[in-house]
């Protein structure tokens, strides 16, 4: 008997231990959700902004423009597209956004619509195209490449059009040739909302835009969400830093709508180059930790000069840039081998989703809790007592944006002790001590730090938890 039976029980604790490993479901969308483009846009984390055109040459206070200016003027003579792109890459951008057209009408591309372009300037003999340089650099660098077309253009509202008399077909045909000759375009950013009075076909626009660029995200400036609503990013209302407790969720005509703001930032210029230097590290931090640190990807305008290129100065200043952001994220407490991440319970005690994935350096990986579960608790065990900067939180935003209420403890002398609380998390948080929303906050030596979720729209997925150390500022 004792032969037979002893076969059985292995072949049951077999069973039982098989069953005990079975895989847990995902957790299920929590929509809306981000589409590809936006989830692109928003994992690009920020993008350089080149205004660079007529104004460039007529520097100002004012960046306006008014399509009298003479293009005659308009030579860069040393332009190096892929000047730009190293440039980028040396403040960590990961794509540029370049002024196509900006409000005063000026092309920057051979364009058939209108003599007011490239073709009427010394540069190049007339035959120069800035838009192809810039597309083929940035695509042969591999970097995001977008096109500001400004909706409101001052010289057709001044002279008119030989070609064209209703400016909606002529803007649509500027749009349709940069859309088919330059290659993937990955963002459009559109400015200038209503163009003083004029009525463009916003919906033919957008069709054409999903026929020709269908996997381009859309800053629409209010225009097209109602006909492109899965792939568009919102103006926040001004210019420079926003606000914490970033809401992706938006309802768009009684539908809820993932609809993040993108703001635009002047690191140089008055948007054009104007002989100003790029702004100093401690506010390129500060707009950075009042962008990208409340889960947004910004623009950061970096102003080309009129020889065609980014000056040395501001190269520097934003490779000194990218030193700091590359400081604040390496300096992890949580990575030591010293350190024991734990959580009371995670889904289906499955450890694909537990509390080590915040803690492992993959975004694509994340700590869950089970359905209807919407609190949770995450705790870092630094295994000794350390000094501690800041914090840098992300949701996994790939299956909607869910917490709505969090907050950070420390351990002091074995009592725990509540140092930040928030709202939202979303792509990406950043709290760092003195500065932006924690400016009043001093953290204190700790040994262990708690995350704690009291409030979520659906279950809770965390796929970072870094324990900032001193950085040097």
């Amino acid at each position: 008997m004792t032969k037979l039976i002893r076969p059985i029980i292995i072949l049951i604790s077999i069973l039982s231990l098989t069953a005990c490993q079975k895989s847990v479901s995902p957790p299920e969308p929590f929509l809306p959700v981000p589409n590809a483009a936006q989830l692109r846009w928003h994992k690009a984390e920020y993008i350089m902004f080149a205004h660079f055109g007529m104004k460039t040459f007529y520097p100002s206070d004012d960046h306006m423009g008014y399509g009298l200016e003479d293009p005659g003027k308009f030579n860069p003579t040393d332009f190096d597209a892929e000047q730009w792109v190293e440039a980028a890459k040396a403040g960590g951008f990961k794509g540029i956004v370049i002024t196509a057209k900006h409000h005063d009408g000026f092309c920057n591309w051979q364009t058939k619509t209108t003599e007011h372009s490239v073709k009427s300037s010394p540069w190049k003999e007339g035959k120069g195209d800035i838009i192809k340089e810039l597309s083929e650099a940035c695509h042969k660098g591999g970097i995001y490449f977008g096109i500001y077309v400004s909706i409101i253009d001052k010289h057709f509202e001044n002279s008119g059009s030989d070609k064209y008399s209703d400016y909606g077909d002529y803007y649509l045909a500027q749009l349709t040739e940069l859309s088919t000759q330059y290659g993937t375009i990955d963002e459009y950013w559109f400015d200038g909302y209503k163009a003083d009075g004029l009525e463009l076909d916003y919906k033919k626009i957008a069709e054409m835009i999903k026929k020709n660029q269908p996997n381009a995200v859309v800053y629409d400036s209010g225009t097209m969400v109602e006909f492109l609503p899965d792939r568009c990013i919102a103006f926040p209302g001004a210019h420079g830093g926003i606000a914490p407790d970033q809401n992706y969720r938006v309802e768009v005509d009684g539908v809820m709508r993932w609809y993040p703001a993108e703001p635009s930032i002047i690191w140089q210029g008055n948007w054009f180059h104007n002989n100003t230097p790029v702004v100093k590290l401690k506010e390129m931090q500060d707009y950075y930790l009042t962008s990208i640190g409340y889960g947004v990807t910004p623009l950061l305008n970096l102003a080309p000069n009129r020889n065609g290129l980014i000056d040395e100065n501001t190269v520097d200043g934003v490779s000194e840039f990218r030193t700091w952001v590359d400081k604040l994220h390496n300096n992890d407490l949580a990575r030591s081998e010293k350190v024991k991440v734990s959580a009371p319970n995670f889904r289906g005690g499955d450890k694909a989703y537990s509390p080590q994935q915040v803690v492992d350096g993959n975004y694509d990986t994340y700590f869950a809790t089970d359905n209807n579960v919407t609190d949770a608790v995450i705790e870092i065990d630094l295994g000794e007592v350390q000094e501690v900067e800041g914090f840098i939180l992300q949701e996994f935003i790939d299956l909607g944006q869910r917490v709505d209420g969090y907050s950070i403890q420390c351990r002091v002398d074995g009592k725990w002790m509540e140092v930040f609380s928030g709202r939202r998390i979303g792509y990406k948080r950043i709290i760092l001590e003195g500065r932006a929303s924690a400016a009043d906050i001093e953290f204190p030596a700790t040994d262990a730090v708690r995350l704690t979720i009291n409030s979520a729209s659906a279950c809770p997925l965390i796929s970072t938890f870094q324990v900032i150390g001193a950085v040097e500022m």
